[in-house]
């Protein structure tokens, strides 16, 4: 094994490394939020059609006052919300939209527009869009929240603390950006770690405006995102056309939402806040876990391919992109390693979340 200096010299190098491959990806989410804003429009449930088409599976039509006649392609995440808003089962109309024969979409759309001309038709609807297609189907109270200044905001408020852009993701419906300090920390000898936060944040009702804590260890990129400490749910007065329409409405709630973001980044990316990471690391390696118990556990969490790699990763005589022992700090590692596997952004995200989960919350 390396002396310790030499290990500090190579997991720099790594870090180093790590973060100019992720500037790029962050510079991407931050293009994407710039680029990508949301149309709103307030609609009540009778004004809104839907049709089936064979290449663009189902569509909604209604009129604007402003553009008139509009049609657009609806998302899937816009399909769950309706179940949801409808009270009919998800499973059933996602599995309808994901169907590729006509009468499935064909089905959808009678289900849809059947129940929102009649039950649901005084009852109002935010339709947040983006390319002509709705992602967004939502309350009349949803909060809406310009996630342009917000990012702007996590971006100078981390890099005034010293942290670099180091990574990001970006879905159709959420958005995720992580900021690193570019030292190596060593809180168990020879581990070798750096600390972060992460920021997510959705347009379209899919999660909270989020901002968490993160550990990386070096070595092998594991990342695990720790407890949350800044969370604004999506909810607030009730629209109406004025509200919907004003510009200075939404820039007073993007103001106040920077703020308490700003707060909140000066007191992660601190020396205390370190410490109590540290300290939550040295917890999680004191930890001995039984295999068997941690399956049992990891069932409720994850799927089961996702558990058994887990399982597997966790038994196996690994110990450089795991760390060793059999402790809560590598089965925290060993989810981590599946989700850096993982193709799909948002289950990344969320093994990431349930990696952090593992780990003694910070004092």
């Amino acid at each position: 094994m390396l002396l310790t200096m030499e290990s500090k010299t190579a997991a720099a190098h790594k870090l180093e490394q790590l973060i100019v491959r992720g500037r790029t990806k962050a510079g991407e989410v931050i293009d994407h939020v710039m680029n990508s804003q949301p149309t709103d429009r307030l609609q009540p449930g009778c004004n809104l059609l839907f049709d089936a088409e064979d290449d663009r599976g189902v569509q909604i039509t209604y009129s604007d006052s402003q553009t008139g006649k509009i049609r657009q392609r609806l998302h899937r995440h816009a399909v769950q919300q309706m179940a949801q808003t409808a009270d009919l089962p998800i499973k059933f109309l996602d599995g309808l939209q994901t169907t590729p024969e006509r009468w499935a979409k064909e089905l959808l759309a009678h289900n849809l527009r059947t129940i929102f001309a009649n039950r649901f038709a005084k009852n109002r609807y935010l339709l947040r869009s983006v390319q002509g297609e709705v992602r967004g189907f939502l309350s009349d109270r949803y909060r809406r929240l310009d996630s342009r200044p917000i990012v702007e905001a996590f971006a100078s408020a981390v890099q005034l603390k010293g942290a670099l852009p180091y990574d990001g993701y970006v879905t159709d419906t959420k958005i995720a950006i992580q900021a690193i300090m570019p030292e190596v920390y060593e809180p168990i000898p020879g581990e070798m770690v750096a600390y972060g936060l992460s920021l997510e944040n959705s347009d379209f009702g899919n999660g909270a405006l989020s901002v968490r804590a993160y550990l990386l260890r070096i070595w092998c990129s594991n990342l695990a995102i720790t407890q949350e400490e800044m969370r604004q749910v999506h909810l607030g007065r009730r629209l109406d056309d004025s509200m919907l329409y004003s510009q200075k409405t939404y820039e007073l709630d993007a103001e106040t939402t920077v703020s308490a973001l700003k707060d909140v980044i000066a007191t992660q990316l601190n020396a205390e806040a370190l410490r109590r990471r540290m300290e939550s690391i040295r917890q999680a390696n004191d930890a001995v876990v039984d295999p068997r118990s941690a399956k049992e556990s990891l069932k409720k969490l994850l799927l089961k391919s996702e558990t058994d790699a887990v399982i597997d990763a966790y038994n196996s005589p690994d110990t450089y992109n795991l760390p060793a022992g059999s402790t809560t700090w590598r089965l925290s590692n060993a989810v981590s390693w599946v989700a850096g596997k993982t193709e799909d952004a948002e289950r990344k995200l969320e093994l990431m979340k349930i990696a952090g989960e593992m780990l003694p919350k910070a004092a």
